[in-house]
């Protein structure tokens, strides 16, 4: 699975390509170089949604001790020219995932940030 993604976003960097490595690794390489991989569980417990993060607070309800380590993108869809849309194996697909969150994660990992955290 690979998408190519268009210019024009809103974001300061987004992804040029992003593909699947193996059933764990979903691969993004940026406009300005930047290469980078996420564990899917790892992203699927990042997930933003209003149903895993309270809308109020900020504060994450997702328990991380649901997400088991075998879920798996099942779809990857571009929402507009801003983010994509991830249906997991758990039966989850409504967490929009814009570039620049992905962006910060990755910035958060490139800093010593835990990859499967």
């Amino acid at each position: 699975m690979g998408l190519e993604m268009t210019d024009g976003a809103r974001s300061k960097h987004v992804p040029v390509s992003m593909e699947k490595r193996g059933e764990n690794v979903l691969r993004i390489v940026w406009d300005d170089g930047l290469e980078t991989e996420f564990h899917v569980a790892a992203l699927r417990r990042a997930c933003p949604c209003a149903g895993c993060v309270d809308e109020w607070t900020g504060k994450r309800t997702l328990d991380p001790l649901a997400v088991l380590e075998t879920v798996r993108p099942l779809r990857i869809e571009p929402v507009g020219r801003y983010a994509i849309r991830i249906a997991w194996s758990d039966g989850h697909d409504t967490g929009i995932y814009s570039f620049e969150y992905l962006r910060a994660l990755a910035e958060k990992d490139r800093g010593g940030g835990p990859k499967g955290a």
